[in-house]
């Protein structure tokens, strides 16, 4: 059931000073005043609102600790109180008693005042507390706290596909100040992993690289990390180069060809809460919701601590679930609750939610269903699979320039200077192939290969192609198109109108298989072209996310074990920006492969003979550099994969104060390998930094499972 929304609307006093209340909603017109006092707070003057008497030199000692977090026992709680005393108070048992309210054992409280009221906004009103109760804590209430902002922003969609999420970064990931959004995105991709988004990571972004990133990929949802302050009256993000990007600059970037539903702030400043340098013109989530973004995340407190996890990953579920967004944000919160003592930090307090007023309360952001068979059909052609993916961002930029307008890719070869070993290379693959099936393409993926199961000849080479085109189609719905290499072959031969059912595809195939007479290259060639085309138009009559714009892609494991490797290498001498399609529809070769044995070596002279031509890519398959390793290890750790085990299930999160020297130094021992999370040394490094006191070591699930079972 949704959540009935109540409007609290706050506004200037005319003449004032001081502001007028007035909360609307279904059975509910009550006003009221709030004055205006004045108090100093570390050295610097605010006008605060208040109603009724007020001790000033402890509300303002109070608002000092919380803002330095150097809270004592009671003053979150006081805190709190001071805030519910001054907005709610004389409503809120008439709110509570609502018949709508009743009816759905909880209320949304959308907050609504000017974009510029700072004094309004400089206040964490998500931590309202009444007779030591946070509300966001009600027993008998579900009390979701949202910012409302006076501004339309056009008509709002809900995501009838899978939901894609760009994460964007202003510098480098393990900069001290963006370290705690690196974490939440790690979070994040763990949904990313499970299917429930498809996301794209890219880093050390301006204002121009985010809207060339924006442009590319259309996300649904733009995750913003960077470091966030005041500069000139307005609130930004620090981005590559020193740019400072502000609404005015981040709003055209990320709209300039579609505009995303939601932006996700992960920066100082950004959102409400704290009272450092106040920002004139407020702050810069409301200024995004003003300047056309419907709903706008600013998550504020460390992502480290295990309330902020729970809340982020019950406010993914309820959303992926379809739950309206203001009730999953009250679940959210909750979660968090369900862990933090609330009267010591104010953590659980922290993100703040800012919708426009064209977000219906009953806005589901996402049709999981519409969307469910595509992250299905991903899953049974193993593209998804366990743990979290790390790394590898440079490859991975690849998918994108394989259709890029200007300098297209129809050749990409990652090639190891030595051993494929724990380098993640089959799994590399599988991720490029889930992201470029979320984009709309079709991936068929050739491999693994047992020993001696690989395509030996140009017949097996074709066979493997077109029974994962019959593999394909069928997952995603498809019918099977009469393929030009297989006319011959079908059953129905004589009378080529005649579509084939999927059995006499499957006949066909089999005969391919089994057959002794030559195949022609060249003729081969020109039916895969027109094989590959034929099945992206079926494909783009499907619709979302398919279209005009689908093209086959073949992605192949370990190349270099293939018998058939020197002709393939011959033949993608020839292909260039094609890869083995045609000039109306490219379909991109991407391989993996070792240099060591002698079809290695033809890879590498391939390489070598081709590298800096157009159409041609050929990125190393390394260990991942020290960052990218300590980055991504920190990652699997939030996310645990093995939840059926109590010593695997735990989650590993970095101390505040961690020695990240002693931090780098036990990572060390996985090499840069991906795959080494597979081995029980990996567990043994976490446990060896929680042991010296450098992570935290909590089981997120077992807490959420107790909070249930009280009934919340």
């Amino acid at each position: 059931m949704n959540l009935p929304r109540v409007v609290v609307d706050v506004a200037r006093r005319d003449p004032g000073p001081g502001w007028t209340v007035t909360v609307t909603g279904d059975g509910v017109d009550e006003r009221f005043e709030l004055d205006a006092v004045t108090m100093d707070v570390c050295g610097r003057e605010f006008t605060l609102p208040h109603r009724g008497d007020l001790d000033v030199e402890d509300l303002s000692g109070r608002l000092a600790r919380i803002d330095d977090r150097a809270t004592v026992a009671g003053d979150v709680c006081a805190y709190g109180e001071w805030l519910f005393h001054s907005l709610l108070e004389p409503v809120w048992a008439d709110v509570r008693k609502l018949p709508c309210v009743v009816a759905a054992r909880g209320v949304e409280l959308a907050l609504r005042w000017p974009v510029d009221d700072t004094a309004l906004h400089q206040l964490t009103w998500e931590a309202m507390s009444h007779e030591g109760i946070p509300l966001a804590n009600d027993p008998d209430l579900l009390v979701a706290i949202t910012r409302l902002v006076p501004e339309r922003t056009g008509p709002v969609q809900t995501i009838e596909r899978t939901p894609r999420v760009l994460f964007a970064v202003g510098g480098a990931l393990l900069d001290d100040t963006i370290r705690p959004g690196a974490m939440f995105m790690g979070l994040v991709r763990a949904f990313d992993a499970d299917g429930v988004c498809a996301a794209k990571a890219v880093q050390s972004v301006d204002s121009d690289e985010l809207a060339r990133h924006c442009s590319e990929f259309q996300p649904d949802v733009v995750h913003l990390v960077a470091h966030g302050d005041v500069v000139d009256g307005h609130g930004k993000l620090k981005l590559a180069k020193g740019e400072w990007a502000g609404a005015d600059v981040l709003v055209p970037a990320m709209t300039r060809t579609s505009r995303p539903l939601a932006v996700v702030l992960s920066a100082c400043r950004t959102g409400s809460g704290g009272l450092a340098e106040p920002t004139p013109a407020g702050p810069l989530a409301a200024e995004l919701v003003a300047a056309g973004i419907p709903i706008v995340s600013a998550v504020a407190g460390e992502v480290s601590e295990q309330a902020c996890r729970l809340y982020s990953r019950r406010l993914v579920e309820a959303i992926s679930d379809g739950t309206p967004l203001a009730k999953a944000v009250a679940q959210g919160r909750q979660a968090a609750l369900s862990r933090t003592e609330p009267g010591l930090q104010l953590d659980w307090a922290m993100p703040a939610l800012f919708v426009s007023e064209s977000v219906d309360p009953a806005f589901r952001p996402v049709n999981r269903d519409s969307a469910e068979w595509l992250t299905k059909a991903a899953r049974q052609l193993e593209l998804r699979v366990p743990p979290v993916f790390i790394g590898r961002d440079a490859i991975l930029g690849h998918v994108d320039d394989m259709f890029d307008h200007k300098n297209p890719l129809g050749v990409i070869g990652v090639i190891r200077d030595g051993s494929l070993e724990r380098l993640g290379g089959t799994r590399l693959l599988r991720e490029m192939g889930y992201q470029l099936l979320m984009r709309g393409h079709l991936p068929i993926l050739l491999g693994p290969y047992g020993l001696g199961a690989e395509p030996g000849d140009l017949r097996r080479f074709l066979f493997e192609i077109y029974d994962k085109l019959k593999d394909l189609s069928k997952r995603l719905g498809l019918t099977v198109p009469r393929f030009d290499l297989l006319e011959a072959e079908y059953p129905d031969a004589d009378d080529p109108d005649v579509r084939p059912r999927m059995r006499n595809h499957i006949a066909a195939l089999d005969r391919l298989r089994r057959g002794t007479g030559e195949l022609r290259p060249a003729l081969a060639r020109e039916c895969l072209e027109a094989d590959f085309e034929k099945l992206a138009g079926v494909a783009a009559a499907r619709g979302e996310p398919f279209g005009e714009h689908t093209r086959v892609v073949v992605l192949a494991d370990e190349v270099h074990r293939w018998p058939f490797v020197a002709e393939l290498a011959a033949w993608l001498q020839t292909t260039g920006e094609l890869g083995l399609g045609s000039g109306d529809s490219p379909a991109p070769f991407v391989f993996t492969a070792s240099s060591q044995d002698d079809g290695g070596r033809l890879l590498r002279s391939l390489s070598d003979l081709k590298y800096g031509q157009p159409g041609y890519a050929f990125p190393p398959l390394d260990e991942l550099e020290a960052d990218e390793a300590l980055l991504g290890f920190q990652w699997i750790l939030l996310n645990p994969w093995l939840k059926d085990d109590e010593k695997h299930r735990k989650v590993y999160a970095a101390l505040p104060d961690a020695d990240w020297e002693v931090v780098r130094s036990a990572f060390d021992f996985l090499e840069g390998k991906p795959a080494m999370v597979k081995e029980r040394i990996f567990y043994k490094v976490a446990n060896l930094l929680h042991v010296n006191k450098c992570f935290t070591a909590d089981d997120d699930f077992a807490t959420w499972d107790r909070f249930l079972g009280l009934g919340r």
